[in-house]
């Protein structure tokens, strides 16, 4: 009597781990993809034509109960301008934009403008002590993957105890890997610092040749979520993001929009 009911007990978990599974897979992709459909990005250089978008991150966050996510970027000259995670939030699609450009950005959702963050996305520093630019893409490309596991990110969280601190873990292949039109930017490359596999953290580096100068290394750092930020280079401290900011209007660098419901079944 004892195994039927084991049997049987085991028999509903499966089924339950089944129909959770299939639940978590009910066709949501072609819905976030075409909700991305939705808006329109532009550059502050031109403001009629409307940037190219993909998808760079499939992921998912079970501790905070997102199956199905994704991030996309939008492009403007081979560089990445405008991030957005899309995910499944309390029976519908939440959109969460953030700004990646050196300049300005605007956006627009069904031909209504929405977005337009009064300042730049992201603030470049030099990597102090990293090695010369290198020639070659290849070479480029390792230098980018060892200086990126030289930064840890961390997520503070929402206490004010910073009891839900939690370290994050770095993708080491980059999101997105460009070599921009733009002249000054000789390689440059988006990675991710996950929880799961959602990013909450991104960084960009890119090789950047000013006023033709020699290119050096530099790094910048995009919040993805809510919750408290830090980021270390080599152990010390060089960028923090406040818990639970309250500036999230049209003019913010990050801005968030409820979207469509997700059907039932």
């Amino acid at each position: 009597m004892l195994r039927m009911t084991f049997v049987t007990v085991l028999i509903i978990a499966v089924t339950q781990t089944v129909i959770a599974e299939d639940a978590a897979e009910v066709d949501l992709q072609p819905l976030i993809d075409a909700s991305s459909d939705d808006y329109q990005i532009f550059a502050e250089s031109d403001h009629r034509t409307a940037l190219p978008h993909m998808t760079v991150l499939r992921w998912a966050n079970n501790a905070r109960g997102s199956a199905n996510g994704a991030t996309l970027i939008w492009i403007h000259k081979g560089r990445p301008e405008v991030v957005c995670c899309i995910y499944p939030w309390a029976g519908r699609l939440e959109h969460g934009f953030g700004s990646l450009s050196r300049g300005k950005v605007r956006a627009t959702k069904l031909g209504q403008a929405v977005w337009q963050p009064a300042e730049p996305g992201v603030t470049f520093k030099e990597i102090p002590g990293a090695p010369a630019v290198a020639k070659l893409p290849n070479l480029r490309k390792r230098q980018m993957a060892q200086l990126a596991r030289q930064f840890t990110g961390t997520m503070t969280g929402w206490k004010h105890d910073d009891s839900d601190r939690e370290e994050l873990r770095l993708l080491t292949t980059p999101l997105y890997r460009y070599e921009s039109e733009n002249s000054q930017i000789v390689d440059g490359a988006l990675y991710a610092f996950v929880q799961g596999t959602d990013p909450e953290i991104l960084l960009l580096l890119e090789a950047w040749s000013p006023d033709s100068q020699p290119a050096k290394w530099h790094y910048a750092f995009v919040r993805r979520t809510s919750g408290g930020l830090e980021a270390h280079y080599k152990k010390n401290l060089v960028w923090e993001a406040e818990k639970s900011p309250e500036n999230h209007g049209p003019n913010s660098v990050c801005i968030s929009f409820t979207g469509v419901s997700i059907p039932e079944e």
